[in-house]
């Protein structure tokens, strides 16, 4: 394999590229990375603002937690946290796979600068 300045011009252009949408998506993977770690507990937080609804209605803690899931307008902002948690997870995927390019681009040019350097011995 011979490697030439068009090769690692190309090279550099794929980790510039990379490297550029890496940054873009940063301040994205942040909030993403926050809503796949807190997805739990912002799912029982909202379940509970519903059962407590239920309970100050007089209904035992079983009763007013199917009240509680039954109710459409929690139904409504469950549905709306599963999509969130779906964009986030979307956004994290795209991240990896952007890191997966920069790496090999990184990589690649690695390797032609070196085959380079070789070859001028």
């Amino acid at each position: 394999m011979t490697t030439d300045n068009h090769d690692i011009s190309q090279v550099e252009s794929r980790l510039k590229d990379a490297t550029r949408r890496l940054h873009q998506l940063s301040p994205q993977v942040g909030a993403a990375k926050q809503i796949r770690q807190y997805d739990t507990d912002r799912r029982k937080n909202l379940l509970s603002k519903y059962v407590v609804r239920a309970l100050k209605e007089g209904h035992s803690a079983t009763a007013a937690e199917a009240h509680g899931r039954s109710d459409q307008s929690y139904q409504t902002e469950l549905e709306g946290l599963s999509k969130q948690y779906e964009g986030a997870e979307r956004t994290i995927a795209e991240w990896d796979s952007e890191f997966a390019s920069f790496e090999a681009a990184r990589s690649l040019l690695s390797m032609a600068k070196e085959s380079i350097r070789v070859l001028e011995g």
